[in-house]
Parts: C-alpha cells; structure tokens; sequence
C-alpha cells in the first residue's frame, strides 16, 4: 500500500513545528514558564497569523503534547494529524468493489431511491447472488 499524505496534512504539521519552536523561544525569556505558557497561547489564539490560519484556537496542552511527540527531534511527520487518508479514487470502507457499484446505481438511480431502500435492496441483490457475507447497514 502506498503511504498517502495529503498537502493539508503537511502544512499543518510544519506550522505545528513552527509554533513549537516559536514556544520554546518565547518560554526562553521567562524565568517562570506556567504564566509564560498561558501568555504564548492567549496571543497565539489573538494574532491574526499564518500559523493561526493553519491551526486555529489552540491550547497549552496542545503545546506540551506536540512537544512530547517530536520527543527532541525536529521529524514533522511525528506532529502529522493522525487521520485515515486515501488517495484520489481509493474508498476507505471495507465494501467491496462490487457491494458499492451495487450501492451507488441504486442511490443514483433516476427514482430517487432513499438511502435505507437503496441499502435493503443492495444487500437483497448480494444475497441473490450468493454473497456470504454481507456487509451491515451503518457500512453502507
């Protein structure tokens, strides 16, 4: 299988590590770092910044967990957003090819068949065609 990182992912993870070290500079030029860690985050989350458009609102537990991940190191992938990815065309389900072609010409049909009629009908045809296993409905 091909490992699949979106651009989005990336950027994200970079601004991450951005912001650390951003944090780690700023907690340099205080003698006590809980205020210094509020501090960083309040203007973090009131700047109108690249980082804040990349990452939002985000939080001192955010900063220190971020920090554990990278553990020292400057690896971005370590601070990439543990999402599922599939490429362009890959489907993340465990229907088969054949359950969704079933599955989308009933819920594309031209009768407008509604998603629980398109799902009793689509496991009624797998059950004609002697299909074992058929998949749940919440699958669908």
């Amino acid at each position: 299988m091909i490992n699949f990182t979106p651009k989005k992912s990336k950027q994200i993870a970079f601004a991450r590590l951005d912001l650390i070290h951003q944090w780690q500079e700023f907690r340099k030029k205080s003698t006590n770092k809980l205020p210094a860690d509020y501090d960083f985050v309040k203007l973090h989350n009131s700047l109108n910044s690249n980082l804040f458009e990349i990452l939002g609102k985000i939080s001192r537990g955010s900063l220190h967990r971020w920090s554990l991940m990278l553990n020292g190191t400057e690896d971005y992938t370590k601070l990439l957003p543990q999402y599922k990815y599939s490429s362009v065309d890959e489907y993340r389900t465990v229907l088969t090819n054949e359950e969704i072609k079933i599955f989308m010409s009933l819920l594309l049909h031209p009768n407008r068949i509604s998603l629980g009629k398109a799902i009793a009908l689509t496991k009624y045809k797998l059950k004609e065609q002697g299909q074992s296993f058929i998949s749940a409905d919440i699958t669908f």
